[in-house]
């Protein structure tokens, strides 16, 4: 298992919520407080959940979890930008780092289902048959 903080999952996650927390004094009063909440308690619980999936043996669900909250994230930016909140500019570096997560978390749990399998295959090839 490795240190939560040096996964790179987790690094994309805290630049996205820096550059989020750059952004959200330029929003409105009436936005910030409730977009720009949204959006950093939803950035929060993705890496809680990084945190989480790190510590268990069986990260599927988590991961799961983890992707669904990603796509509210995208979600409230896409919004962000037809409202004209942030710039076409904010908004493609947003949804870069967010399409960069997406990767990521795609490609971990791809993973933990491969081992999944490979740990029940190697389960039954082990079994006697009768």
């Amino acid at each position: 298992m490795a240190i939560y903080t040096n996964l790179p999952i987790y690094k994309a996650s805290y630049t996205l919520m820096l550059s989020v927390s750059k952004i959200l004094p330029s929003l409105p009063r009436d936005c910030r407080y409730t977009f720009g909440q949204d959006v950093r308690q939803k950035i929060m619980e993705i890496i809680t959940l990084i945190y989480r999936a790190n510590r268990v043996r069986t990260k599927v669900s988590i991961i799961s979890k983890m992707r669904e909250t990603l796509l509210e994230v995208q979600v409230y930016i896409r919004l962000m930008n037809d409202m004209k909140y942030i710039s076409i500019g904010k908004y493609t570096d947003l949804m870069e780092q967010t399409a960069d997560m997406s990767k990521q978390m795609s490609a971990w749990e791809k993973s933990e289902i491969q081992k999944y399998s490979d740990d029940n295959k190697a389960v039954a090839d082990k079994m006697p048959e009768y």
